[in-house]
């Protein structure tokens, strides 16, 4: 290649020639302006393919810098709430370290905020529009309340102030860092949060919970089959969440004392589009809350339950060519597995026998149950149930004393004992 200096227009200019004759030019230090941001000079270099066109790009590069703020950091451009609430949302993921938090606060963007206000002009939403929103939603949420359906549908939740928090949280975020003006969401009034007339019965009593029982004993005998009753009974014997049993590997389980050790949960970890990232479920090491670290007292049986299914998808593995899993709820792959298809089995089932369909939680409030007629006080309860506080089991925080881990198995072993005998 040969480089020769030239002038042109009282500036140098760098020719190039290449060995097949190709040629281009370049100006360096084109001076373009002041950053508005640091006060400094910024200069640049431009490459064309002949002086008439380095002339054209010289002119362009100045026009851009110009459009783009007059500086080389990094802008950003609000068109839409939309373009804002995503912004605040990119802040917020650092500010927050619970996924499950995260995961909430998504869903609110997605189903309520951007569909309502995504494509509007951040500074001419009004007080109006949000109040007027907000008084739907609680409207929406007060019928579906009054309705008696557990689960509320899409758009129609009882989280609507929070919602409305969240949407004023996103318009001070504008004003700290985009210069509007005012944040409409500020004065608006939320209306109260709806109250069920009716008590919701998620407990299984004897009689429903006899039928249950038989019901699953006389599911067909396939792997599938064994790994839902092995996640039924560990449930309705332990009280955990779900997720704190689909998180437990063999380790987990102590043959001696014939207890589970909780130290973890299985959350769902969104997607991130943008970023080529898809949804995961990710394992914390701490559950929901720090009080959830525990050990639960079961029967040996449930113990031994646990530890044949973890056998079996290990055989699995090891006649597939796979690695061994420490889990013992994997899925094929050797993977966390995610409750949603057990979400739907248990839903489906509990139709089949004429059970009203409360999720895995069912197992768990009737677990409590059990134990509260049984005679064990709240104290005991609270810990072996993981609660932070006993606004859920009568807010006191202790630990349960060894004697009644074993009076838990026995008050247990005899319920069951007594409906399926």
């Amino acid at each position: 290649m040969n480089i020769e200096k030239i002038i042109h227009k009282g500036k140098t200019v760098l020719k190039k020639v290449k060995d097949n004759g190709e040629m281009s030019y370049s100006a360096k230090s084109i001076y373009l302006g002041l950053d508005v941001k640091t006060g400094k000079p910024v200069k640049t270099t431009v490459t064309a393919k002949t002086l008439r066109s380095l002339d054209r790009k010289i002119i362009q590069a100045k026009i851009d810098f110009e459009e783009s703020g007059s500086t080389r950091k990094e802008t950003f451009s609000i068109a839409t709430l939309s373009d804002l609430a995503e912004l605040w949302f990119s802040n917020y993921e650092t500010w927050v370290s619970s996924d499950n938090t995260l995961n909430r606060v998504r869903n609110y963007l997605d189903t309520y905020i951007l569909p309502q206000f995504g494509q509007y002009q951040p500074d001419k939403v009004t007080s109006s529009d949000i109040q007027n929103w907000v008084n739907e939603l609680a409207t929406k949420s007060k019928e579906s309340v009054d309705s008696g359906i557990k689960r509320a549908e899409k758009g129609c939740a009882k989280d609507f102030g929070a919602i409305a928090h969240k949407l004023s949280d996103i318009f001070d975020f504008g004003i700290t860092h985009f210069e509007l003006k005012h944040n409409p969401a500020q004065s608006i009034k939320i209306p109260p949060k709806p109250k069920s007339n009716q008590k919701r019965i998620m407990v299984l009593h004897d009689e429903d919970l006899t039928i249950w029982l038989n019901f699953v004993d006389t599911l067909p005998n396939t792997r599938a089959n064994r790994r839902f009753k092995v996640i039924c009974d560990s449930l309705l014997a332990s009280g955990m969440r779900i997720n704190e049993l689909l998180a437990l590997t063999i380790y987990d389980l102590d043959f001696e004392s014939s207890e589970i050790l909780v130290t973890k949960t299985l959350v769902w970890k969104n997607a991130k589009p943008k970023l080529g990232l898809k949804g995961k479920v990710v394992c914390k090491n701490t559950p929901k809350s720090d009080s959830g670290n525990r050990k639960i007292a079961v029967p040996y049986q449930i113990i031994e339950q646990l530890q044949n299914f973890h056998d079996e998808m290990n055989l699995y593995f090891k006649k597939n060519g796979l690695s061994k899993s420490k889990l013992i709820f994997p899925t094929i792959y050797g993977n966390y597995m995610c409750d949603r298809n057990e979400r739907a089995t248990l839903k489906r089932r509990l139709q089949e026998v004429g059970l009203p369909d409360y999720g895995f939680h069912l197992f768990r409030h009737t677990h409590a149950s059990m134990m509260l007629n049984a005679g064990m006080n709240w104290k005991e309860l609270q810990v072996r149930m993981g609660h932070k506080s006993i606004k859920t089991t009568m807010d006191i925080y202790a630990e349960l004393a060894p004697k009644n881990q074993t009076q838990a198995v026995d008050i247990y072993l005899n319920k069951i004992a007594e409906l399926t005998s």
